[in-house]
């Protein structure tokens, strides 16, 4: 694998996870450009699209961005496995992700933003608590910084996936996240085809643990293909501006910048809440899943779930073609 992981070591990388996030003010966008970095890959796409996912997806409480951002790396550490092994190398995938869930859950008491903060960002004064006195914001940099010491340890500590000795159905299987990225595609002309491979750690809530639906994961990385930051090529200045600019519009009703990541992704949340009752995959499936097998036999058959493929696409075309109007 390229980079300098292996030669810098987990204690760097935790640094530098830390400073991302300093620098990024967003801790999907952090834990993605950190992973790439790290193993000398970069998908400035796959990057771009992560925007929308910080504090738990457009900051409503859902899967830690530090996981979404860390599992897209997981899948991207083994990207040439996956292009020459296909369903067997993200079956592995799928299973260190879940792992990483495990570990994330053990050691920081929670996998769910909202339960880790205990704020709404959608009021002032969750805003404002997040940032005084420091003790929230503080989490965030010791949890992002053991999450990169914990997956740089994952990234070196086994080889590359070799011709993986597992048996899976030959059929193809169906992934909730990269079903609505195509769609988003067929529907607009914009897509990334390293994003839509990758996109399957969101099966099942993210590694089959129930968080964000991939529906919806899928809907808000699909937008921020067009809306998303290009954190590599800003200025300090201007992602402070897009930070501040971004909360304050969870904040207002109307806000006048209709073409505006967070005012985007906020409308979607609020639609996909009203049409599917949530937006966690545990409580729109009302079950859990122990692995592969059992999350493909569920959403084969699960009416509910391909109508909100369905719906998730068409709602974020129609905001992507809003956006080029506006703009």
């Amino acid at each position: 694998m390229a980079g300098g992981g292996k030669k810098s070591g987990k204690d760097y990388w935790g640094r530098r996870a830390a400073y991302g996030l300093l620098k990024d003010l967003n801790c999907a966008l952090a834990s993605q450009e950190v992973c790439q970095d790290m193993i000398g890959r970069r998908e400035d796409a796959v990057l771009k699209a992560v925007s929308g996912l910080e504090g738990g997806v457009v900051a409503s409480g859902s899967t830690c961005g530090v996981i979404t951002g860390g599992a897209l790396g997981l899948a991207m550490m083994q990207v040439d496995a996956i292009d020459k092994h296909g369903i067997a190398a993200e079956k592995r995938v799928l299973e260190a992700v879940s792992d990483y869930l495990d570990w994330f859950h053990k050691t920081y008491g929670t996998v769910f933003c909202r339960e880790r903060m205990g704020l709404d960002f959608y009021r002032i004064r969750g805003q404002l608590r997040y940032l005084l006195p420091g003790d929230k914001m503080g989490k965030c940099f010791w949890h992002i910084r053991g999450a990169m010491r914990y997956l740089n340890e994952v990234a070196y500590r086994s080889p590359p996936l070799q011709a993986p000795q597992i048996q899976v159905s030959d059929k193809s299987p169906v992934h909730c996240a990269t079903a609505v990225l195509a769609r988003i595609r067929e529907q607009t002309g914009i897509g990334a085809p390293r994003l839509e491979k990758l996109a399957f750690v969101f099966d099942g809530g993210v590694g089959y643990k129930g968080g964000i639906c991939g529906a919806l994961a899928g809907a808000v990385m699909g937008v921020n293909q067009v809306l998303g930051m290009d954190v590599r090529n800003l200025s300090y200045l201007r992602t402070v501006k897009k930070f501040v600019k971004g909360h304050i519009n969870l904040l207002v009703r109307s806000p006048k910048d209709t073409a505006e990541p967070f005012t985007v992704g906020r409308r979607l949340v609020e639609r996909f809440r009203e049409t599917a009752g949530a937006i966690d995959c545990r409580n729109i499936s009302g079950r859990s899943f122990s692995g592969w097998e059992d999350f493909q036999d569920f959403i084969v058959a699960a009416p509910t779930c391909q109508k909100l493929f369905e719906f998730a696409a068409h709602e974020a075309s129609a905001l992507i073609a809003k956006t080029h109007t506006a703009t």
